[in-house]
C-alpha cells in the first residue's frame, strides 16, 4: 500500500479488533479490504488525513462490513484450505501419509483383532482432541490469535470422522483383508490431515504475528 503507513494499517487492525472481529484471519482480510478502499479514495484525489478518510468510510460501511462476513470467511477458508492441500501434496505430506498407513498395517499384522480395531479408530480421534487441547492452551496461555477457518475445519474433521466410524460400525459384516486396507487408508488420511492442520495453524499464527509486527510498507 503506497499511500498508507505502518501505523495506518495497525490502526485499522486495532479498530476492527476492538469492534469484536476476534478471528485473526477474517480481521486480516477486512484490514486488506478497508486499506484498499482508502487507498482508492486517495488515488481519486481525497487529500485529507488518513483518519478522516477512514472515519467517513466506516460511517458509510461499518454495519455492512461487520454484519456480513461471508466474503471474508470464504477468503480465509480458501487460504487455509490451499495451505493444507499444499502441505499434503508436499514430499513430507506424502511421506507422513505413507508412514502412518504402514504403521497401521503393521499394527493389523501384529495385534489381535480387538486391540487393532480400537487403535485404528482411536488414534485419529485422539490426534484431533490433542490438537484441540494444544490450540485451547495456546489461546489461553500464549494469547494466540483465534482463526475462524482453523476452528471450522477442525470441527468438520471431527464430525466427518465420527460419521464415518458410526456408519462403518453399523454396516460392516466383518474385518477382512479388503476392508481393513480400506480403513487403514481412510484413517491414515484423517491422521495426516490432522497433522497438516496442526502445522498450518501454527504457521499461520507466526505469519499473522509477524504481519503486524513488521509490516513492510512499500
Amino acid at each position: 500500500m503506497k499511500k498508507l503507513t505502518e501505523e495506518n494499517i495497525r490502526f485499522i487492525d486495532r479498530y476492527l479488533d476492538n469492534s469484536d472481529v476476534v478471528y485473526a484471519d477474517i480481521r486480516t482480510e477486512m484490514v486488506d479490504h478497508v486499506a484498499s478502499e482508502i487507498e482508492e479514495r486517495i488515488k481519486k484525489g481525497d487529500t485529507r488525513d488518513f483518519y478522516f478518510i477512514f472515519k467517513d468510510f466506516m460511517l458509510e460501511h461499518k454495519a455492512r462490513l461487520l454484519g456480513s462476513n461471508r466474503k471474508f470467511i470464504k477468503l480465509a477458508d480458501k487460504k487455509i484450505a490451499k495451505a493444507i492441500f499444499k502441505d499434503l501434496a508436499s514430499v513430507k505430506g506424502i511421506l507422513s501419509f505413507t508412514v502412518l498407513c504402514i504403521l497401521f498395517y503393521v499394527g493389523y499384522n501384529v495385534l489381535d483383532y480387538k486391540t487393532f480395531k480400537s487403535i485404528l479408530y482411536v488414534v485419529p480421534l485422539v490426534m484431533l482432541l490433542f490438537f484441540g487441547l494444544i490450540y485451547w492452551i495456546a489461546l489461553k496461555r500464549l494469547k494466540l490469535n483465534r482463526f475462524s477457518a482453523v476452528e471450522r475445519i477442525g470441527f468438520t474433521f471431527m464430525v466427518i470422522f465420527q460419521v464415518f466410524t458410526f456408519v462403518f460400525n453399523i454396516t460392516r459384516s466383518g474385518l477382512d483383508q479388503s476392508n481393513v486396507l480400506y480403513l487403514i487408508l481412510i484413517m491414515g488420511l484423517f491422521s495426516v490431515l490432522t497433522l497438516s492442520l496442526f502445522k498450518v495453524t501454527f504457521s499461520m499464527a507466526k505469519f499473522y504475528k509477524k504481519r503486524f509486527k513488521n509490516f513492510n510498507v512499500s
